[in-house]
């Protein structure tokens, strides 16, 4: 089994791809022109370990507890809008996109996510999912216990949200704008809320103690992770969460795609 300790040097082992932040898609010659293939979110192998899951922060987050997590592969962004309006040419997503490509996508449902990631599967032939609350905090936590990945206080330039930076309003910017954990994964925190494969449970006791979702039989409402560009720092902590009815979309909820190993 894994210690935090092991967590953190595997972080700070794979922290080498961060240069490259969107990627042209290739074309494929159709004759009389060419056609863009669909573009593919980016993922990012994410190593297994163990991880105390939670804090003290919020009644939400505790009890703090135990969690062994399975190697599994995450977005290294949130799903763009181009990304989207793949999904959307290929008739299984909403049109909803609003925005330059590379922003990250927004204004989505939690029945929304699913028609993506079930698109997704389909044309790659490979399985794509939300990930798990679980994993979500391992990832954004990137081997370290602090509040934030980079520390116990908020940085100036860290994340994408509310009072999180001296320069003028908070808004929706571009993916990867800001530096990536020592996962070399971008925007885990702040920028737009992002939905898990939860199901809402007020806090943690009877939490499963791997990466296994936890799902609420009957009920529609699902975790968010994150904070976004309207939130403020706190809600940015690798441990903040809160809940939204899945059923209905909500201008700063995007999300970013899992895979199992």
């Amino acid at each position: 089994m894994r210690t935090d300790a092991d967590v953190e040097r595997a972080a700070d082992d794979s922290s080498s791809s961060r240069d490259a932040i969107m990627v042209a898609r290739p074309a494929v010659d159709v004759g009389q022109g060419t056609v863009a293939k669909p573009r593919i979110p980016e993922m990012v192998p994410i190593p297994g370990g163990a991880f105390s899951m939670g804090s003290n922060d919020d009644p939400s987050e505790t009890p703090i507890h135990h969690v062994d997590i399975r190697p599994f592969a995450l977005g290294r962004f949130p799903v763009t809008v181009g990304e989207w309006k793949d999904c959307v040419a290929a008739g299984k997503c909403a049109d909803i996109a609003l925005g330059p490509d590379d922003h990250p996508m927004a204004n989505v449902s939690f029945q929304d996510t699913q028609d993506y990631v079930a698109w997704l599967s389909q044309h790659t032939g490979k399985a794509y999912r939300l990930p798990s609350e679980a994993e979500w905090e391992y990832a954004a936590r990137g081997g370290r216990r602090t509040r934030f990945w980079w520390g116990d206080q908020m940085q100036a330039g860290m994340a994408g949200c509310g009072g999180c930076n001296e320069s003028g309003a908070a808004q929706r910017v571009k993916v990867g704008s800001f530096r990536a954990n020592p996962f070399s994964l971008f925007d885990m925190g702040g920028g737009v809320d992002q939905w898990v494969s939860d199901g809402w449970h007020k806090n943690y006791h009877g939490a499963p103690a791997d990466n296994t979702p936890w799902l609420a039989d009957g009920s529609h409402v699902h975790v968010i992770r994150s904070g976004s560009w309207k939130s403020e720092p706190r809600y940015v902590r690798a441990a903040s969460r809160d809940n939204y009815d899945g059923r209905f979309r909500y201008p700063t909820l995007g999300f970013r795609v899992a895979s199992s190993m």
